[in-house]
């Protein structure tokens, strides 16, 4: 397994008035870490320290707008799976509301896990890659990402600050991790930047129901639930060469048949800058959610 740590520079920090109750700010502890793995590409950073350390990090597992956000640590430990939770970035921008789950992240205690955030924005409908028709290659905003100065959360008249300061330079470096990932995989990044379409899914409805009528029974018992990243690779002919499964969150009982599914998917294939069906990447989430 392909793994290192690039250590980006601690970047500096100012401190800000809250938007609502006034909040716990959490200061950081260290630089920027991120996790060149196999599967995913992985952004933390830790704030505060001894008994009061909390944790951040960013989860990307294909080029894309968004990325999965865990938060952790004692000062979210009132906040609650699927209540409303606003997010906001910096001091004037507008929050949005989200309904994360909650878990116990390990050695930092209750964690909140957005399974798709897209900085700025909120949470999207689906974390596809790209949006049908669209051109090149999703990543994360620098530009935003340049004008935040914190992750902030607001449950329940609790508002907790992570104080990141600008992440523009933290983004670009998630960004080329996730291309690098492309490459691993055997596939072209620069084809996939200068695309003039992306794999289209064409019996998406259908088998979607199949998916979601099949929700594992001894997982739905104890209210397990989960979420999973697929990844499609497509033929220039549009069928699935492979399909692989990635969980997210840490499961005993539920065990996705997706991948059994996607065997009967098909594709309108990739096109590349020349409108040539090229061999591409489809990839999405599958959160399983109870009610």
């Amino acid at each position: 397994m392909r793994r290192t740590i690039l250590a980006l520079a601690a970047l500096a920090i100012t401190a800000t008035p809250a938007f609502g109750a006034e909040p716990v700010v959490v200061q950081p502890s260290s630089a920027w870490n991120l996790d060149y793995a196999d599967d995913k590409c992985m952004l933390t950073r830790l704030f505060g320290d001894g008994d009061s350390t909390h944790f951040l990090a960013f989860q990307q597992y294909w080029p894309a707008r968004e990325a999965g956000v865990t938060v952790a640590g004692p000062s979210f430990s009132r906040f609650r799976s699927l209540a409303r939770t606003e997010v906001r970035f910096f001091d004037g921008h507008q929050p949005f509301r989200t309904t994360p789950f909650t878990g116990s992240v390990g050695g930092f205690g209750t964690g909140v896990i957005f399974s798709n955030l897209r900085p700025g924005s909120g949470e999207p409908e689906a974390n596809k890659l790209g949006e049908t028709g669209q051109p090149g290659l999703p990543q994360l905003d620098v530009n935003f990402g340049q004008q935040m100065q914190f992750v902030e959360l607001q449950q329940g008249g609790r508002t907790v600050r992570l104080q990141t300061g600008a992440m523009d330079e933290a983004f670009k470096a998630l960004n080329q991790c996730t291309l690098d990932l492309l490459g691993e995989w055997g596939l072209d990044p620069e084809r996939h930047l200068t695309a003039q379409s992306k794999a289209r899914w064409l019996n998406e409805e259908a088998l979607v129901r199949k998916i979601l009528s099949s929700y594992p029974r001894d997982a739905l018992a104890q209210g397990e639930q989960a979420i999973m990243r697929m990844r499609v690779i497509v033929t220039a002919e549009g069928a699935v060469e492979s399909c692989t499964l990635i969980k997210a969150t840490n499961t005993i009982r539920l065990e996705s048949s997706v991948c059994d599914v996607m065997q009967r998917a098909r594709f309108e294939p990739a096109r590349d800058a020349n409108g040539q069906p090229f061999r591409s990447l489809f990839a999405t989430s599958v959160t399983y959610r109870i009610g």
